[in-house]
């Protein structure tokens, strides 16, 4: 799944409540006991490293940094990104 936000609508919460209703769907079906999400314990995601804003942005909503990748986009430069992480 690919979320993003254009830059003329940041600022203003869209994606913060884009990812936050992904989060809380996880966090519903959890408790639905839907047997596709049940055992989903933390969300991971992948940030270009020159995304300093992006990296920001996740942390605020208490994702981690993780260990870098290199050569991970194929199209962008620099192609390398952070995994981040968020215990659920």
């Amino acid at each position: 799944m690919t979320l993003g936000v254009l830059p003329s609508y940041r600022g203003r919460m869209v994606g913060s409540k884009l990812l936050q209703s992904v989060l809380d769907y996880i966090d519903n079906k959890a408790e639905e006991k839907c047997s596709s999400s049940e055992d989903i314990k933390e969300v991971r995601l992948h940030v270009q490293i020159s995304n300093e804003d992006g990296i920001n942005f996740y942390e605020k909503l208490g994702f981690e940094k993780g260990k870098m990748v290199e050569n991970y986009y194929k199209r962008i430069d620099p192609p390398h990104c952070y995994v981040l992480t968020k215990k659920l």
